[in-house]
């Protein structure tokens, strides 16, 4: 199973690292709310937050956030 057709190049090569085989349902579901909460927030974040080093550190960290979360989806049982 391949990723999103409407996944970016980055997000196509994050799922294929992130696991030896292809993501289940109910990981490709995950991955997808834990974006859209993800999302919304950044969108908060751009609409709220003054123009600035601040803000542009915001959202960078909240990059870092999704990803460790996604990481977190695809990693062994053994590894929480």
């Amino acid at each position: 199973m391949d990723a999103e057709p409407t996944a970016t190049p980055i997000q196509r090569r994050f799922m294929a690292a992130a696991t030896s085989g292809p993501p289940s349902d109910k990981q490709r579901e995950t991955v997808k709310k834990l974006r859209e909460a993800t999302v919304l927030l950044a969108e908060y974040i751009d609409d709220l937050v003054p123009a600035g080093r601040n803000k542009s550190l915001a959202l960078t960290a909240l990059e870092d956030v999704q990803m460790r979360a996604n990481r977190g989806v695809f990693a062994d049982v053994d590894d929480r």
